[in-house]
């Protein structure tokens, strides 16, 4: 795979930049990618005018190298079934907005005068725990270990923002219920291991409401925001989550939720097992693969998931598949716990691509204004121009 010759390499940069490279030569372009080392590509941001202009030095940039024998020094950081081609990789991030990518240069070429972050930190692992008794826990001002007890359940902390309920009785059917609480605010994330032994990631303003055990022949949990579950299997207790006016109904699975208030629909993404959305509006049952998106109306609709996409969050990235401007800032505002405001009106570009989520403010900006959105930050504001 390495035989590709300058002229084949630029040829099929040219066709992916343009759509039109068939799947065939998609191949060889990874296959060759995949032998290109490690590094970084730069440009001249100073001397690129537009993104017209940018695109053009990058697409040089990877003719000249080849042309003198020269490594393409792109910094691989995921498989390329997910990047693409070097040239694509880049080259598509200036032509649709923006792609995972990273650069080598000195922190001070990130800074701007317009961005003055101090005061917007990346999210991390911050929860609070309201007992059944109302008593509220500040789970990061918490030592690791036993934090009460709940009837027969004890409460624990973990590492790494994880919390366990470890019942002794879990089945017993005679025990009282006692609803927890566990919510996470803006800038936050936490997991929780339910007593039945069902694992729950719970991402920025977001909670769930749930049984200190669950007694009886159901299991019934309550969401705002979003979460991902893997469901401990027992065919004889169903496990439901109820959001809003929806319910999802599962007995053992894998599978998303994402149900905040400022977006268009409750979005339901199943990864593996079956999964049944009811609304008043009507219900789907949905196989791996499929998304079920219930509109304010409580319209259920299925659709095809990006699975990479929808649990992109659980895995420390933000997402964006062909995003508005206003889907990128609600993520962003969620994990920076900033308030979003569009003094010129909302531009209208789109997004592709993913951005590590433990970035700092001020290199999360600076990826997405290669779109050309201007961005300036106040305090907890960011102000977003075209």
């Amino acid at each position: 795979m390495n035989d590709l010759t300058s002229e084949q390499i630029s040829r099929l940069a040219d066709k992916w930049l343009k759509g039109t490279i068939s799947q065939e030569e998609k191949a060889l372009f990874e296959a060759w990618y995949n032998n290109v080392p490690e590094g970084t590509v730069e440009w001249d941001e100073a001397t690129a005018h537009s993104n017209r202009e940018l695109r053009e030095q990058l697409l040089q940039q990877i003719r000249d190298r080849m042309e003198e024998k020269r490594p393409l020094t792109l910094y691989k950081r995921i498989p390329v079934r997910y990047l693409g081609a070097a040239a694509a990789v880049l080259l598509l991030f200036i032509a649709t907005g923006i792609y995972r990518y990273s650069v080598k240069k000195q922190a001070s070429s990130l800074a701007s005068n317009n961005i003055n972050t101090n005061q917007l930190k990346p999210g991390g692992n911050k929860a609070t725990l309201t007992l059944g008794n109302g008593t509220v826990i500040a789970l990061e001002d918490e030592q690791n270990g036993a934090l009460g007890q709940q009837n027969n359940t004890k409460i624990i902390k973990l590492n790494n923002g994880q919390l366990v309920y470890n019942s002794e009785q879990e089945r017993a059917g005679n025990a009282p219920v006692v609803l927890n609480t566990l919510s996470v605010p803006r800038g936050g994330k936490y997991n929780i291991t339910l007593a039945d032994g069902t694992v729950v990631w719970l991402n920025a303003a977001s909670s769930i409401t749930f049984p200190a055990a669950f007694t009886g022949r159901e299991r019934q949990v309550t969401l705002n925001g979003e979460a991902y579950f893997e469901v401990a299997t027992d065919a004889s207790r169903p496990f439901t989550v109820k959001v809003g006016d929806m319910q999802v109904r599962v007995l053992g699975t894998h599978f998303n939720i994402m149900a905040y208030n400022d977006e268009q629909s409750v979005n339901t993404t199943l990864l593996q097992g079956a999964v049944k959305v009811q609304s008043a509006a009507g219900e789907a049952l949905l196989k791996p693969g499929q998304q079920a998106k219930m509109d304010h109306t409580g319209n259920v609709k299925v659709v095809p998931a990006n699975i990479d996409a929808t649990i992109a969050w659980k895995n420390g990235l933000f997402s964006f598949n062909n995003a508005s401007i206003e889907e990128v800032m609600r993520q962003v505002a969620r994990w920076f716990d900033a308030e979003i405001v569009y003094p010129d009106g909302i531009p209208q570009d789109r997004f592709q691509g993913e951005i590590d989520r433990n970035s700092d403010i001020t290199a999360v900006l600076k990826i997405l204004e290669a779109s050309g959105v201007k961005f300036t930050v106040q305090g907890h504001k960011i102000l977003v121009r075209s």
